[in-house]
């Protein structure tokens, strides 16, 4: 503060001091507000690509979603197909509508309406939506949907069945038709002398692939369909079953819009999202009016591969919302915290001497903030080991969906094969092998989970380090396994074990091997990868582990650091710099031993020695 001399007037040192105290400020302020200006636009670029990462992510597991769901009904049509269409007396009846007069066709029609009559009402029990039979020049001959509809020529209206006649191959995708869209499954059809007769079309409504998809996974859902696809195939009579949509240029079907009605945005116009769509891409979209996000799957017809209808999946979602909130968050803290520095930094400048005095308030105030502080961090650790936990229990839904599908499959196929008499007992071993192997598998991977859940335990107990060891490289195989890389064990024939917890070992072979497969991922050069592990006996009292890899091995001005708290050789939003540090406090404090890592010519070398139990 300037001070006024006994005359009651400023001095001119005063003065000078005064000028120089604002020209500081004023460069102050400038360059808080250029480093305020530079970490807001960062923390901005790493928020939008947090979320295009996680909007991505949606994406690719609706598709999935999806096409297990289609794949299941596709397995379902082949069923169909082989076990009442494509058999002897079907084909019998039908091989000769295509040669018939019209008084013939109505005969033969009528006979393969009989025939086929009862399998057709048990099969919609099945989700069957239409059965249709085609001659080869295109012609309806029999809808068992609409058998009073017959006659029109299919050639301009459904392209599935003119390619499956045109090319006697079989096709499938979404398409709409003269009454209903369906997904379609469309197979050409074959006289006891392999002559051409016609084809056949086996579909599923829109609303069964739905409502599978909305009891499998709990999504929301709704069903677009093009306006114009829809207004030049339908016959007239049949757009009751349709319902424009806020978008003009697509349809809303009435079935599913009146049984699961879409979510209203409190927005006046939704956004149009049309020009995207027709790129043909599935992507996903955040609507932060209602905080839930909207992932679109364009479907496409199969033959002309343009786009004809639109899967939107609903999902309420606070992932998005909580970002935004921690970035809103993280901005005002940084601002804050800067301010605080600049300030304590331009007191600093102008008040040593207060500072001097101020000093062992400070360094109370310093200690109880390095104590809220390492609170903090324990917290955190934690919230980092839950967050692991949800990690592997995410891979592991991951690793179940492929494996439950399949079951899923083969009890359908079980289920249908009994209700037409159809099973027999090499199918039905074959299905039941099929669930068991499946089932072994799901198994396995739970017994893998187990092992990572359990290791909470707090009290010591003699353990086999090599057991020990090779629990930790299964559990990280599947990481390993994607980057090609190659576990070789050197292990002393002797079982040497140690004295400590499962959690202890698990946590010091866990961080190191994992920063290994880390720095392999960093070092895309490495072409033939390899993790060395060796345990053997040192003495009688001690004994030595070492993991070597050939990564290419630590920075020399960070080696000496490594085990050091909060400090990481990887980027702040992956590596938190305790993994290492915590690795060193257990096999130092707890478990009576040393660790050290040096650099070979390869890579990274760590060494432990521990006690012998």
């Amino acid at each position: 503060m300037i001070e006024q001399n006994k005359t009651g007037k400023f001095s001119q040192n005063d003065s000078i001091l005064f000028s120089d105290k604002k020209k500081i400020i004023i460069k102050f302020l400038l360059i808080y507000f250029i480093i305020t200006t530079a970490l807001v636009f960062l923390y901005f670029l790493q928020y939008k690509k947090g979320i295009e990462n996680y909007l991505n992510h949606k994406t690719h597991q609706h598709l999935l979603e999806y096409r297990a769901v289609y794949n299941e009904y596709k397995v379902l049509s082949n069923i169909i197909f082989d076990a009442d269409i494509n058999t002897e007396n079907t084909i019998n009846i039908f091989q000769k509508a295509y040669t018939s007069s019209g008084a013939q066709k109505n005969i033969i029609r009528k006979k393969l309406l009989d025939h086929l009559k009862l399998k057709y009402e048990k099969l919609k029990r099945y989700n069957l939506k239409q059965l249709h039979f085609h001659l080869p020049d295109n012609e309806s001959f029999l809808r068992m949907h609409r058998p009073n509809k017959y006659g029109d020529n299919l050639t301009n209206i459904r392209a599935t069945v003119a390619y499956v006649n045109r090319y006697k191959k079989y096709i499938d995708g979404f398409e709409e038709g003269r009454i209903f869209n369906g997904f379609r499954f469309v197979y050409p059809l074959f006289s006891e002398e392999k002559k051409h007769i016609g084809s056949v079309e086996i579909s599923f409504s829109v609303l069964a692939m739905v409502e599978t998809m909305l009891n499998t996974y709990n999504l929301k859902l709704n069903f677009l369909i093009k306006k114009d696809v829809v207004d030049k195939k339908l016959f007239k009579d049949e757009l009751k079953n349709y319902i424009l949509s806020p978008n003009k240029k697509f349809y809303y079907e009435k079935s599913i819009y009146e049984k699961y009605p879409p979510l209203k945005t409190k927005i006046k116009e939704e956004k149009d999202y049309t020009q995207n769509l027709m790129k043909g891409k599935p992507f996903t979209v955040f609507e932060d009016d209602l905080d839930f996000i909207k992932t679109m799957i364009p479907i496409k017809n199969p033959v002309s591969n343009e786009v004809v209808a639109v899967l939107c999946i609903y999902q309420d979602d606070k992932v998005i919302l909580n970002d935004k909130n921690d970035l809103i968050s993280k901005i005002f803290i940084s601002y804050i915290l800067l301010a605080l520095i600049f300030y304590l930094f331009y007191k600093q400048t102008f008040a040593k001497a207060k500072l001097l005095k101020l000093n062992k308030e400070l360094d109370k105030r310093v200690s109880l903030e390095v104590r809220k502080g390492r609170k903090q961090d324990l917290h955190m650790f934690n919230q980092s080991k839950m967050a692991s936990i949800g990690r592997m229990i995410t891979n592991i839904s991951h690793q179940w969906r492929q494996p439950l599908s399949v079951i899923t499959t083969c009890a359908s196929g079980l289920k249908i094969e009994r209700d037409m008499n159809m099973l027999e007992s090499k199918d039905f071993e074959k299905f039941i092998n099929s669930i068991l192997e499946q089932s072994k598998y799901l198994s396995k991977t739970l017994d893998s989970f187990r092992d990572y859940i359990d290791i909470n335990d707090e009290e010591k107990k003699v353990l086999c380090v090599q057991s020990k060891m090779d629990k930790v490289v299964n559990f990280l195989a599947p990481f390993f396994k994607e980057n090609n890389i190659e576990i070789i064990k050197k292990y002393e024939e002797e079982k040497l074990h140690i004295l400590g917890t499962t959690s202890e070992l698990f946590e010091i072979f866990n961080a190191i091997l994992t920063n290994a497969n880390d720095a392999f991922s960093k070092n895309k050069n490495v072409t033939n990868k390899q993790i060395v592990i060796t345990v053997k006996k040192k003495n009688e009292n001690k004994i030595f582990i070492t993991i070597r890899d050939n990564a290419g091995g630590i920075e020399k001005d960070k080696i000496n650091n490594i085990f050091d708290p909060y400090f990481t050789t990887k980027h702040e939003s992956i590596g938190t710099g305790i993994s290492l540090y915590l690795t060193y406090k257990i096999v130092t404090e707890n478990l009576k031993g040393t660790i050290y890592v040096k650099n070979k010519t390869e890579g990274a070398k760590f060494y432990i020695e521990l006690p012998l139990a």
